[in-house]
């Protein structure tokens, strides 16, 4: 990109309310014989009450009801209607089943009510319990979490377990429940040395690290309070080896300014005297185990995986910097040390924990501390179409939300796959890259958070630097932009794209002349020294050698952390969706993909767009066209923009100029919302609290899409209001009026960050007919109407076109502050 201009306003018409609509009561096929059904339900009750009168818990905890209603396909249930039915809703699970609790043990409104809808009593007819299919309660299997199914604790063991409760609500309440199973675990240490070690009470989650025996895990699966018990994650790190690049003269340091950006890296710590890490490191510590008595050796990385990645985010492409001789490191560097020199977390602290006080403690204490970069992740959390959020991606959402002020912005490394069903190394080889769309190279916790930047990795396309004309030796990505071999994929929570994006993370290489045994031609992965595939960052043994390489997401997700930050010291009062908006705009896919994602017929389309987004997301960030716009590619943007729920906000995009049509070449228009709404882990239906979306129109006054919006907002509820305008719209002006992006809507409004683009032809219709129409829509979905009543988000909008020499940004430029004037005379 030649030219460096500003990126210019985007201009906003007008904003107009979406009234909410009630949409309670059963939503489907009403039932044939209602006495019957509710004499069942009522029924199914009693066991219910029973089993709360006869249980005696051994760890002192007041009886809840806790059980679960069983949704009917068809049907729907509100939490406003179950609360005046005297239920408390817990969780809504992805098949339609809400789990509930009464402080009223006898259920008496419930069961008042149930009498009334079966016409067992004279009273209103309550047809939304229509809805519930069947009543159950939870079982001990229920409350076994994923890690622990898979690694049962067995006969003997003292097991370090992470213990949730279902959160009432009430913190003290849930405070007081820890409180008497931590006493209960310390009257039995004679037995065992059992306690309550860590513990953490937030707004929707209450968890608890415990050490305990197989015999008293069992009497806490039975607990109608616990509503899980797993195993702690631990932390997967890449193979690293040195880089032996000799330098005879390191050159100075260029130290940035005091102003720029700063990066935390939570992983093992950074090697400190490393002498191109000492003069831009901030601060760094160890969390949250100040007696050192199991994290040894300070906030030095005793590991190297923390330098790794620590490397890479301040200098980005470490390998430039040396062809260079030039180290001009962008951001400064914090350093929260999270695990031992094993690259273990410590089995009596909840990794939550060491999260929380480790962000709270660098952001509050530094200001310029923005982006925060996660390179760790749990293997054994692999996430399944119908999950709800892992509990450790739930809790950054969870700071990332409450920290809006700070405006921070996690960047998070997809996690590495292995491919667990190929029979031999040879196999990875010959099934690329297919087998990563299976579900064993999903993405991990914590990858699968909404807020966060969820990063994969691409191949550098390069080969083995031993024997490189040796046939023996293959590199199985080969191309430049091929996903690693390793990398995880999509789709995540509610279907949301990820990764976001992809970046540099290495390759692997086959050596097929290996042999073992009875001397049968096998394979082996090369070690990472011998691969020549890798990334280059810094090494913890700077004193044998400055460098090393490693192959990994890990060292993807620095690479955009660096971005992050070099948007963040460009823009010092941007918002965390501004900088989220500006990084995923940017993103292109790369020159070279694989032709199982490359789009070959009208049919397969679709498919091969999903496939592709699972692989790469939103593409590879391009930092410059993030930062810049230029002469043939133009950035408008709005930041900082404030949105009341059940609201719509109109934007225009000023009229393409003639040359934009008439010049050969790719012509591309893109736009990027980026939100941060609350989530909650326990809501199956939706994790997100609120919802926005975007649709753009052409060749139509945007007065008609005004009142459009309008009229159907009256007679539909928010969410239905938007597809009804679009199909009236279409129907009365033609379908030629929408702007059809890709992805489309339906995909890319799962996510907190979304992009729409789409080539335009010459030949396109309606184009050329005026300015285009931005419409940007935002939905409550169980968000809180009296806590939540604005949603802030970040727009970014792009005009591109291939030939340099077409001049879009003064056109377009001129156009803006032409409407500017003439809205300034128009309120004079």
């Amino acid at each position: 990109m030649e030219s460096q201009f500003e990126h210019l306003k985007l201009p906003r018409i007008i904003n107009i309310e979406l009234p909410r609509r009630s949409s309670g009561g059963f939503g489907g096929q009403r039932r044939v014989n209602v006495s019957e059904h509710g004499k069942g339900l009522l029924d199914q009750l009693v066991p219910l009450v029973e089993s709360v009168k006869q249980k005696n818990t051994p760890f002192r905890l007041d009886p809840k009801l806790i059980f679960k209603i069983k949704v009917a396909k068809e049907g729907s249930l509100q939490d406003d209607d179950l609360a005046k039915t005297g239920l408390n809703v817990l969780a809504r699970e992805p098949n339609k089943a809400i789990v509930v609790f009464s402080s009223d043990t006898e259920l008496k409104e419930f069961r008042k009510r149930l009498e009334s809808y079966s016409r067992i009593t004279d009273g209103p007819k309550y047809e939304y319990l229509g809805a519930i299919d069947e009543l159950v309660p939870l079982e001990r299997e229920d409350r076994i979490g994923r890690l622990l199914e898979l690694n049962p604790v067995i006969s003997g063991e003292l097991a370090a377990l992470d213990l949730e409760l279902w959160h009432t609500g009430d913190r003290i309440e849930m405070k007081k429940y820890l409180d008497d199973i931590a006493e209960v675990l310390e009257s039995l240490s004679n037995i065992a040395p059992m306690r309550m070690s860590d513990r953490y009470i937030g707004e929707y989650i209450c968890i608890a690290r415990i050490k305990v025996t197989h015999e008293v895990l069992e009497l806490l699966l039975l607990e109608e309070m616990v509503k899980e018990i797993d195993r702690p994650p631990q932390p997967a790190f890449e193979r690293t080896a040195d880089y032996n690049l000799p330098i005879s003269e390191l050159p100075e340091v260029v130290v940035p300014s005091e102003e720029n950006c700063g990066i935390l890296v939570i992983d093992s710590g950074v090697q400190r005297g490393h002498p191109l890490i000492a003069p831009v490191l901030g601060e760094t510590e160890v969390f949250p185990d100040t007696k050192r008595q199991f994290i040894k050796g300070g906030s030095d990385d005793v590991n190297g995986h923390g330098t790794n990645v620590a490397g890479i985010a301040i200098y980005g492409n470490v390998e430039n910097c040396i062809n260079q001789r030039s180290f001009d490191p962008t951001a400064w560097l914090f350093s929260a040390r999270v695990t031992n020199e094993n690259n273990e977390y410590d089995e009596d602290l909840l990794v939550e924990t060491q999260l929380d006080q480790a962000i709270r403690a660098f952001v509050e204490q530094y200001p310029n501390c923005k982006v925060i970069n996660i390179s760790l992740g749990n293997a054994n959390q692999i996430y399944r179409d119908g999950l709800k959020q892992f509990r450790l991606a739930a809790k950054i959402d969870e700071i990332a939300y409450q920290y809006q002020h700070k405006n921070i912005v996690f960047v998070i490394s997809a996690g590495n796959a292995f491919y667990e069903e190929a029979e031999s190394d040879e196999q990875l080889k010959t099934d690329y890259p297919n087998y990563l769309l299976k579900t064993s190279a999903r993405i991990i916790d914590p990858a699968t958070s909404a807020i966060a930047l969820t990063v994969g990795s691409l191949s550098l396309g390069r080969g083995s630097i031993t024997e490189p004309s040796d046939v023996r030796r293959q590199a199985i990505a080969k191309l430049s932009g091929y996903p690693s071999p390793f990398t995880r994929t999509g789709f995540g929570v509610d279907g949301m794209i990820k990764p976001d994006v992809v970046d540099f993370g290495g390759d692997l290489v086959l050596d097929l002349s290996y042999r073992e045994g009875l001397g049968l031609p096998k394979t082996k992965i090369l070690p990472d020294n011998v691969a020549g595939v890798s990334v280059v960052t810094l090494s913890k043994d700077f004193n044998s050698s400055l460098f090393q390489i490693c192959s990994g997401t890990s060292f993807a997700a620095p690479r955009v952390a660096n971005i992050a930050a070099q948007l963040f010291t460009k823009y010092p009062d941007a918002s965390s969706n501004f900088i989220r908006a500006l990084i995923v705009n940017c993103a292109v896919l790369p020159k070279e993909i694989p032709t199982q994602f490359q789009c070959q017929g009208k049919k397969s389309k679709s498919e091969h767009i999903k496939k592709r987004l699972a692989i790469y997301g939103y593409g590879q960030p391009d930092l410059q066209r993030a930062m810049y716009s230029a002469k043939n590619y133009v950035v408008l943007s709005e930041d900082n923009i404030s949105i009341k729920v059940g609201y719509f906000h109109i934007y225009e995009i000023p009229q393409l100029p003639p040359e934009f049509f008439e010049v050969k070449g790719t012509r591309i228009l893109s736009i990027t919302l980026a939100f941060d709404p609350p989530t909650r882990p326990t809501r199956g239906d939706s994790y997100l609290g609120v919802k926005m979306e975007f649709d753009v129109f052409k060749g139509i006054d945007h007065a008609i899409i005004r009142n459009a919006y309008e009229a159907t907002s009256k007679t539909s509820s928010p969410e239905e209001s938007t597809d009804n305008t679009k199909e009236k719209l279409k129907k009365k002006y033609g379908a030629g009026i929408e702007v059809k992006m890709s992805p489309s809507s339906t995909i890319r409004k799962k996510g907190t960050v979304q992009r729409g683009q789409v080539e335009i032809f010459p030949q396109s219709k309606k184009y050329d007919k005026g300015n285009m129409t931005l419409v940007v829509t935002c939905n409550r979905k169980w968000a809180n109407p009296d806590e939540i009543v604005m949603q802030r988000y970040a727009l970014v909008a792009s005009i591109s076109h291939s030939n340099p020499q077409v001049d879009l940004y003064n056109p377009i430029q001129v156009q803006i502050a032409q409407r500017n004037r003439e809205r300034t005379r128009a309120r004079v």
